[in-house]
C-alpha cells in the first residue's frame, strides 16, 4: 500500500505540471478566457509554482510536528481545494486563485514526499526505489499529455475542464489511501514510540521484529536519532553556519535542474512544436510523445543511480544537454521546412530523455539523503522552495522569452548547464550505497554523530586535563 500511495502522490505531482500545456493551445479555453497574451500564459503556468515555494517552508513544521503522513494528507486536501476552483473557473482571476492553491498542496506534497520515500528504504536499494517512485511523477506528466489530447475531441468547455477535475479524482486518491499507510519509522522512534516503529521496519522489509537486521537497523537509528535529540532543534541559522554546505548544495541541485531548461517542454511542448508544425491537436500529441521520452528515461535512471552513481548521472546530463540545446537552438534557427521540424522533434526528444535519466529523479532523491534527521525537513524545505521559486520564474518568463529571442532562448538555457556541470564537480559528494546515518559521516562539517562524539571526548579529555592542572598547582602552593 505504501508502494502504491507513494506512486499516486508523485503521479498527481507530475500530472499537473503537465495538464496545462495542452490547455494553453486549447481553441475553446483560448475564446472563453479573452485569448491571454504571452505573459498572463506565462502566470497562469507560474502561480502554480509561487504557490508550491509559498508552502514548501512551512511544510518542514508540520513534517516534524505532526509526522510525514499527515503532512501528506493536509496536501492532498488543500490540493483538491485549488482543483476544484481551476475546474470550475469561468474567468482568468479565478482560475490564478485556483492555480496558486492547487500550489500550495503541491508545496507540502513536494516536500514531504521524497524524505517519506527515503525513511522507509533501505541503503542498498535507496537510489532505486526513490526514483522508482520519482518517474511515477513522468507518468503523471506522460498521462496528462495524453489526457488533454483525448479531451481536445470533446466540442464542449469539458474538453479542458475535463483534464481539470481530474487532478481533484487523483488527489481524492491520494488522500484516503493516505489513512492507511504507515508512518515514517524515524518519526516515530523519534517521538518515543519504537514499538510501532519495529513494526514498520518488520513490515517493511518482510521481516520478523526479531530478526538481526531489524533489531540492528533500529538501534542505528535509535541511537543517532538519542543524540541528535540532546542536541535540540536546530534553527533556520544552523541551516546556513553548520550545515551551510548541505544546504547549498541541497538549493543548487533543485535551481539548477529547473535552470537546465526543461520547463521549457514540460509546460509549453505544444506551443514550441506549433512553431514548426502549425496549430493544431497533432502538437499536444508529440507532446505526448516527448513525454513518453521523459518517463523511460526515469526509468533508466532506476537502473543505474545504484550503480553508477549520483555524481556522475548528473555531471555526464549536463553535458549532453548542452550538445541537444544547441543543436534545438540551430534547427529552429534554420529555415529548413519540415527537416527543421522534424530535427527540432527529434533533438526535444533525446534532450527530455537526457534530462529524464540524470536529473530529474535524482535530483529529488538526493537533498532527501544529505541531511540527518533533525534537520531534514529544513534542508528538503530548502531544496523544495528552490525548485519551486526557480519553477516560477522560468515558468514566468520563458513564453516572453520564446516570443521575443525564439532560439536563443535555448542557447540561455544550455549556458545554465555549463554551470551545473562546474558546481556538481567542486561541491556535491557521492552517497552511493551508504545508510543516511553513514551519509552524515561524509560531510566534513563538524555535525556528524561521530564528529560529535569526538568533539565530547576531546571536552572530557580538556576537563581532566584542567582539573589536573588544578590539583597540581594546590598541591604545588601547598608546600
Amino acid at each position: 500500500m505504501f508502494k502504491v500511495e507513494k506512486c499516486e502522490g508523485q503521479f498527481l505531482f507530475g500530472y499537473d505540471q503537465g495538464v496545462m500545456s495542452g490547455i494553453l493551445v486549447n481553441d475553446l479555453w483560448l475564446s472563453e478566457f479573452g485569448y491571454p497574451s504571452a505573459t498572463i500564459q506565462g502566470l497562469i503556468v507560474a502561480i502554480f509554482e509561487l504557490g508550491a515555494w509559498c508552502t514548501s517552508y512551512s511544510t518542514s513544521w508540520f513534517m516534524d510536528h505532526i509526522g510525514r503522513r499527515l503532512t501528506i494528507l493536509i496536501g492532498a486536501g488543500i490540493f483538491i481545494v485549488g482543483g476544484a476552483m481551476q475546474t470550475g473557473s469561468k474567468s482568468i482571476g479565478l482560475l490564478l486563485a485556483g492555480r496558486l492553491i492547487a500550489g500550495w498542496g503541491i508545496g507540502f506534497l513536494s516536500t514531504v514526499l521524497p524524505v517519506y520515500t527515503a525513511e522507509l528504504s533501505q541503503a542498498h536499494n535507496r537510489g532505486k526505489v526513490t526514483v522508482l517512485g520519482m518517474s511515477i511523477n513522468m507518468f503523471g506528466y506522460v498521462s496528462s499529455e495524453f489526457i488533454d489530447y483525448g479531451f481536445s475531441y470533446v466540442e464542449s468547455d469539458w474538453s479542458y475542464r475535463g483534464p481539470l477535475i481530474l487532478q481533484c479524482v487523483f488527489a481524492l486518491i491520494l488522500a484516503v489511501g493516505t489513512l492507511i499507510l504507515p508512518e515514517s519509522p524515524r518519526y516515530l522512534i523519534s517521538k518515543g514510540r519504537d514499538e510501532r516503529a519495529i513494526k514498520t521496519l518488520s513490515d517493511m522489509q518482510g521481516k520478523d521484529k526479531d530478526h538481526p537486521d531489524i533489531t540492528s537497523e533500529y538501534e542505528h537509528i535509535k541511537e543517532t536519532l538519542d543524540f541528535e535529540a540532546r542536541l535540540g532543534q536546530p534553527s533556520w541559522k544552523d541551516m546556513f553556519t553548520t550545515y551551510r554546505r548541505r544546504s547549498f548544495i541541497s538549493i543548487a541541485v533543485q535551481a539548477l535542474a529547473q535552470l537546465s531548461g526543461i520547463n521549457i517542454v514540460t509546460y509549453y511542448a505544444p506551443k514550441m512544436y506549433e512553431t514548426v508544425l502549425g496549430p493544431g491537436r497533432q502538437t499536444i500529441l508529440f507532446a505526448g510523445f516527448t513525454a513518453l521520452v521523459y518517463f523511460f528515461g526515469a526509468l533508466i535512471a532506476a537502473l543505474l543511480v545504484d550503480r553508477v552513481g549520483r555524481r556522475p548521472l548528473f555531471m555526464f546530463g549536463s553535458l549532453f544537454m548542452i550538445v541537444w540545446l544547441v543543436m534545438m537552438a540551430l534547427f529552429n534557427k534554420l529555415p529548413l521546412g519540415l527537416t527543421s521540424a522534424i530535427l527540432v522533434i527529434v533533438f526535444t526528444m533525446i534532450y527530455v530523455g537526457t534530462f529524464g535519466i540524470t536529473w530529474a529523479c535524482v535530483g529529488w532523491l538526493y537533498p532527501a539523503e544529505i541531511f540527518p534527521f533533525r534537520t531534514r525537513a529544513k534542508g528538503m524545505s530548502l531544496a523544495v522552495s528552490s525548485n519551486w521559486l526557480c519553477n516560477f520564474a522560468v515558468g514566468l518568463w520563458t513564453p516572453p522569452l520564446l516570443e521575443k529571442i525564439g532560439w536563443a532562448t535555448y542557447l540561455f538555457y544550455a549556458a545554465w548547464n555549463v554551470v551545473g556541470f562546474v558546481v556538481v564537480y567542486f561541491t556535491f559528494v557521492e552517497t552511493m550505497g551508504k545508510s543516511l546515518e553513514d551519509i552524515d559521516e561524509i560531510f566534513d562539517d563538524g555535525a556528524s554523530f561521530s564528529s560529535e562524539i569526538e568533539a565530547i571526548e576531546n571536552e572530557k579529555s580538556i576537563d581532566k586535563k584542567k582539573k589536573k592542572n588544578e590539583e597540581q598547582h594546590i598541591e604545588d602552593a601547598s608546600y
